[in-house]
């Protein structure tokens, strides 16, 4: 299974000049933990609530005179990405290596189709059928088979 089998097509993004406290608004109202963040088509970076909680508490620190206003300035820049053709196992490794849980898809040009997220990967596993159980028959001959060759 790939990508555009998986992928939320309709997916709110905003621009990088956008005030932080506004693109925060957008993620409550719509309840959503990221966002892509785009300049014309193509993906510039993303903005997770992971970023706006460091961008508030840096900002209660006092650490530092100019703190993130836009969210180009809190944003992560170069996310990990995939395209539509991706295969879904190597979805859940690219945000398993890098420790997200959104990956923007986008074309050879960078331009932004879809989003998957890891509540995405986990709809998928839950379609999947599970395993067959052994049957008590089945774990009964192979106890007998250990027994015999000990």
């Amino acid at each position: 299974m790939e990508a555009n089998r998986v992928m939320s097509l309709t997916v709110i993004t905003v621009p990088p000049e956008l005030p932080l406290e506004a693109a925060h608004r957008i993620m409550l109202d719509h309840g959503v933990r990221h966002l892509p963040v785009v300049a014309g088509a193509l993906l510039a970076g993303i903005l997770s609530d992971r970023d706006v909680l460091w961008a508030a508490q840096r900002e209660g620190d006092g650490a530092d005179e100019r703190q993130p206003v836009t969210v180009g300035e809190a944003m992560s820049l170069a996310p990990v990405s995939g395209g539509p053709n991706t295969p879904v196992s190597a979805l859940a490794k690219a945000m398993v290596d890098a420790r997200v849980d959104a990956l923007p898809i986008v074309t050879k040009q960078n331009v932004l189709v879809g989003l998957v997220t890891s509540s995405d990967l986990l709809r998928v596993l839950s379609l999947l059928p599970s395993e067959p159980q052994p049957t008590l028959d089945f774990q009964v001959r192979r106890a007998a088979e250990l027994q015999a060759k000990a």
